[in-house]
C-alpha cells in the first residue's frame, strides 16, 4: 500500500494578544510552494529525493517505525512558510493511513513537539484557507475563526536571496521569554486581527489589507529588538519601497519570505513592480503568484498490493 499527502504552505499574519496571557495567531493557506509526499509500509525507513528537508524527514521517521518516504515537492526550510511544520504533519498523516492509527492529528502534531507557540500551521494543514488560533495550551485546538479566502485573490510571495528566518531552536529562546506587549503593539493586534477577517469574510481587498498591515506593525514592534525593527533590518528597504510604490508588504515569520494580496487582474502587474523593485535595490530573488488552498492537506490512496 502506497499513499501520496499533498500539503499547500502557510504564510504567517502576525499575532493578536488580547490581554491577560492570551497570545494567539493568524495565518493563510497557498497552493504554492507545496509539499507532495509518497510513503508507504518498510522496515529500513529510507527516504528518497529529500533536499532541504531531508533532516526533518529523517528526524520524524525516527519516531514513526515501518514507513519509507519519497519526498516529490518540498517547501523551502526556515523562510517563513512553516515548512518543518506540514513536513511533520504529512508524515504523520501518511503514517495514519498506512497503519490505521486512530489518533486525531493534533494529537500526534502535539508528539511530534508541534503546537507549543501557536496551533496556525497546523490548523491550516487540517483546514486550509485562513485560520485565527486561541493560542498554545489548550488540549484540542479549534480555530477561533476558519474563513475560506476569496477565490479571485492571489498572493504574491517574494523570496528574496537573503539570509534564511531563525531556526526552531533560536525561535525557542526568543518565544519562551514573551513578555506582555505594549498598549500601542496590543492594540494594533487586536484591531488589525479583527479588520483583517472583517476583510476576508466581506471580500473587502482593501480592508483586509489595511488589518494585515496593523497586525504586521504590533507584532514588528513586539520583535523588533529580535529582528531589527518592525520589519527585518534586510528586509525594511524592499518593504519601503513597495510602499512607496502603492504595495503593502507582510513579513511571514522571521522572513525573509514577503508577500502582499492582490487579484487575479492585478496580480501579474504587481509582481512586474515588485520585480523591478527587487532589481533596482540589487537583491535577487523569486516572486510567486500563488492561488489561496481553502482545504487543507489531501491524502490519496495510490496502489494497494495487499
Amino acid at each position: 500500500m502506497e499513499v501520496i499527502v499533498d500539503s499547500g504552505s502557510r504564510l504567517h499574519a502576525g499575532f493578536h494578544y488580547i490581554g491577560e496571557g492570551y497570545w494567539g495567531g493568524c495565518g493563510f493557506y497557498l497552493e504554492r510552494p507545496g509539499l507532495r509526499i509518497k510513503a508507504w509500509r518498510c522496515r529500513d525507513g529510507s527516504v528518497i529525493g529529500a533536499g532541504e528537508s531531508l533532516q526533518v524527514v529523517r528526524g520524524i521517521l525516527g519516531s514513526l517505525h515501518g514507513m519509507c518516504v519519497e519526498v516529490l515537492e518540498e517547501i523551502p526550510l526556515h523562510a517563513g512558510f512553516g515548512s518543518t511544520t506540514q513536513t511533520v504533519l504529512a508524515l504523520a498523516l501518511a503514517y495514519k493511513a498506512l497503519y490505521g492509527t486512530r489518533d486525531p492529528i493534533y494529537v500526534i502534531a502535539r508528539r511530534l513537539g508541534r503546537g507549543k507557540y501557536s496551533w496556525v500551521g497546523t490548523l491550516l494543514f487540517v483546514y486550509g484557507g485562513f485560520v485565527a488560533d486561541a493560542g498554545a495550551g489548550v488540549d484540542a485546538p479549534e480555530p477561533i475563526t476558519r474563513l475560506s479566502i476569496p477565490g479571485e485573490w492571489r498572493f504574491i510571495v517574494v523570496i528574496p536571496q537573503l539570509r534564511r528566518g531563525y531556526s526552531e531552536d533560536i525561535e525557542k529562546q526568543i518565544l519562551d521569554l514573551a513578555r506582555k506587549p505594549s498598549q500601542t503593539s496590543s492594540r494594533l493586534m487586536a484591531t488589525g486581527a479583527l479588520k483583517l477577517m472583517m476583510g476576508i469574510a466581506r471580500k473587502d481587498l482593501k480592508l483586509a489589507l489595511e488589518g494585515l498591515k496593523a497586525m504586521q506593525m504590533g507584532t514588528g514592534i513586539y520583535f523588533s529588538k529580535h529582528q531589527g525593527g518592525t520589519y527585518r533590518d534586510d528586509l525594511q528597504r524592499i518593504v519601503e519601497e513597495a510602499e512607496r510604490n502603492g504595495i503593502m508588504l507582510a513579513q511571514s515569520s522571521w522572513g525573509p519570505t514577503l508577500y502582499t494580496i492582490s487579484t487575479i487582474d492585478q496580480a501579474k502587474g504587481d509582481a512586474y513592480l515588485i520585480k523591478t523593485i527587487l532589481s533596482e535595490l540589487g537583491v535577487k530573488g523569486e516572486i510567486i503568484v500563488s492561488k489561496p488552498r481553502n482545504q487543507g492537506a489531501k491524502i490519496t490512496l495510490i496502489s494497494d498490493s495487499s
